[in-house]
């Protein structure tokens, strides 16, 4: 059973912690005693009431429910507390519909696929190798492959605002060479580009299609 956690630093009107002071909680609903427990799991009780420490920390789990808390100048009245779910899946999230039932990431990149057999990647951000004055590129290879020819779109990322690429004549971003393994991206030039530009600025790319 999940449990509600309450953790606070009690302090006076003044702003002033309160170490050692003495906390009860009880049900808003009859007035009684509430269970307290030390951890998540509810296997350690904590005593009700109990002691802030010594920075006038005060913690506890308890189930749902609204709660009146009590101390010396402090009575909050209706204190909703609700356990919050786990991070962990139950089942697999889906998007339109369609659940998740694989996603992964190596050196090439970060892949999802979906159960209606829809697969996307994402490749790393990658610095590019000069080919020839009108040419900087990179081969991407998937992170894993497709069943046939995805669609792939280039993206410059702008880290360092590389002045060459927005100075030089007709910069444009180019995908080709479109396999169901690989792609070749790059950014294509008028001849102005000399070695150095191929680091000037990473580039990424996104592919989508299928894997079955």
């Amino acid at each position: 059973m999940a449990l509600a956690h309450f953790q606070r630093t009690f302090t006076d009107a003044s702003g002033n912690i309160k170490p050692g002071l003495s906390v009860t909680v009880r049900r808003e609903s009859d007035n009684g005693l509430a269970a307290l427990f030390a951890d998540a799991g509810s296997v350690t009780p904590k005593s009700n009431p109990f002691n802030t420490d010594a920075n006038g920390y005060g913690s506890f789990y308890v189930t749902d429910g609204r709660y009146r808390i009590q101390a010396t100048d402090i009575d909050w009245r209706n204190e909703d507390l609700i356990s919050q779910p786990s991070p962990n899946f139950t089942a697999m999230p889906q998007v339109g519909g369609d659940p998740i039932v694989e996603s992964g990431s190596n050196a090439d990149g970060e892949w999802t696929r979906w159960a209606d057999g829809k697969q996307t990647c994402e490749s790393p951000q990658t610095a590019m190798s000069f080919n020839y004055a009108s040419n900087i590129k990179f081969t991407w290879v998937y992170p894993v492959a497709f069943i046939s020819t995805p669609t792939v779109v280039p993206i410059l990322v702008y880290t360092d605002f590389y002045s060459a690429y927005r100075t030089t004549t007709t910069t444009l971003q180019y995908v080709r060479n479109i396999f169901t393994t690989s792609a070749t991206i790059g950014l294509a030039s008028d001849g102005g580009w000399i070695p150095a530009d191929a680091v000037g600025d990473p580039m990424q790319g996104l592919a989508s299609g299928r894997w079955k």
